[in-house]
């Protein structure tokens, strides 16, 4: 996987793509607003409900159309629709998301020995297990935000949300870097670091979701992947996008719910495969965003058809042997996207035997994200001749030990604040109006 979005050399047989955790290279082989309409019944957002993100929980999410129905952390009892299902917290959506990161974890375990223009390791008709996994999140937060928008139904509030829950733990990651990592993996001596541009412009390049895919000046040089800090970065400039994109249309005249859902979904659809077909050498920054749009609206859609969608796995069962039979047709990646996400929602909402949700255990998923991969990166500095198994091996329980301190001292503190945030929001655009 490649953390930048540098293009490498094509296949010269069939210049296919390589579906590597990031598509942007080729390589060798309070209550709604008036208008606002969804499908099933939509309680009034409740004092202190929070609501689930595809990083982590930030409360309750989802519906609470039965309250304690559910012991938390027990069984799913039976039900038919993935609405029905997905009534609060109680479901796998957690658990689900750390696999998700843990999948990310162990292909760059692998990768950060490879150089850039090896092809990944992990992989099935060119799609990558990371890959795959980033394409697993979009869909999970296309689906949690579409609830998010129903339920704040403002735009500060939502604002504040998303703000809180992906730039706290970038600030603590972009700072560590240029502060505390960087000075001592760097070949640059200790005056040329420090007064590098390039240094003192990570942190920018991070929070401004602008070229993440090289670090402070001169770091972890000589190793197969020099330069990069944290190779995973730059897919959160497109969840900002749909996050955005999710709120114009929310707040616009635009109609709210399973039909709007559905046409954006064949629109972007229908754009990812056009430029599959007729634009191979797209920008990465256009085929990257038609890819990651085309999973987030994949995952609205089924929101929005939550009460119609059966909860089972046949679906999956369907588009998994087509998608191994598609190989690498422009197609494929449509299949697999619609597999991942039937048998996603299958495993977080369904009885699964009466399997209990672990719906308490902690959301560490996004600080193992972000931060796996420059602990991977250190390791192979301090020993070159590392296995991915060594590196593999030091890294789980460092990366686990820093999400942890992540989510408990910086995530988790910062959401606490997302109400009074939005409320100061709405009140500096008032005076601004006002005063216009």
């Amino acid at each position: 996987m490649s953390s930048g979005n540098r293009p490498t050399s094509l296949r010269p047989a069939s210049r296919r793509l390589v579906r590597t955790h990031n598509l942007t290279r080729l390589q060798l082989a309070s209550h709604r607003p008036a208008g606002r309409r969804s499908n099933g019944p939509v309680l009034a957002p409740a004092a202190g409900w929070l609501v689930q993100t595809p990083f982590g929980a930030e409360g309750l999410a989802g519906r609470l159309r039965s309250p304690g129905s559910i012991p938390r952390g027990g069984p799913i009892p039976a039900l038919r629709t993935i609405g029905q299902a997905y009534t609060g917290r109680d479901n796998r959506l957690t658990p689900l998301r750390l696999v998700l990161a843990a999948a990310v974890l162990v292909e760059h375990a692998i990768i950060v020995t490879h150089g850039p223009e090896l092809p990944p390791p992990l992989m099935i008709n060119d799609w990558s297990l990371s890959y795959a996994a980033v394409n697993a999140f979009f869909i999970l937060s296309g689906f949690l935000i579409a609830d998010s928008l129903e339920h704040r139904a403002n735009v500060f509030t939502y604002a504040a949300s998303r703000a809180l829950r992906i730039l706290p733990a970038l600030v603590l990651l972009s700072l560590t870097a240029i502060l505390i990592i960087g000075p001592i993996v760097t070949s640059l001596e200790a005056a040329e670091y420090w007064t590098r541009p390039q240094t003192w412009l990570y942190p920018v390049q991070v929070l401004g979701f602008l070229d993440t895919s090289q670090g402070p000046a001169g770091i972890y040089a000589g190793l197969p992947r020099a330069g990069e800090f944290s190779a995973t970065l730059w897919t959160l400039r497109y969840e900002v996008i749909a996050y955005v994109a999710a709120a114009a249309v929310f707040f616009s005249p635009i109609p709210w719910g399973r039909w709007s859902h559905l046409a954006l979904f064949a629109l972007t659809s229908v754009a990812f495969l056009g430029l599959a077909l007729l634009w191979v050498e797209a920008p990465p920054l256009i085929m990257s965003a038609a890819r990651l749009s085309t999973a987030f609206t994949l995952g609205m859609m089924v929101h929005g058809w939550r009460d119609r969608l059966p909860l089972a796995p046949l679906i999956a069962a369907v588009a998994l042997p087509l998608w191994l039979l598609s190989g690498d047709a422009p197609w494929a990646e449509h299949v697999m996207n619609v597999m991942i996400a039937s048998a996603l929602f299958w495993i977080a909402f369904a009885r699964l035997g009466g399997l209990p949700t672990a719906s308490r255990i902690p959301d560490w998923s996004y600080g193992i994200y972000i931060w796996h991969y420059p602990i991977m990166q250190t390791v192979l500095f301090f020993h070159p001749s590392a296995s991915p198994l060594l590196i593999g091996g030091i890294a789980v329980p460092v990366t686990a030990l820093i999400a942890a301190m992540s989510w408990y001292w910086v995530e988790k503190p910062n959401l606490g604040h997302k109400a009074a945030f939005g409320s100061w929001l709405q009140s500096v655009w008032r005076r601004h109006t006002t005063s216009v």
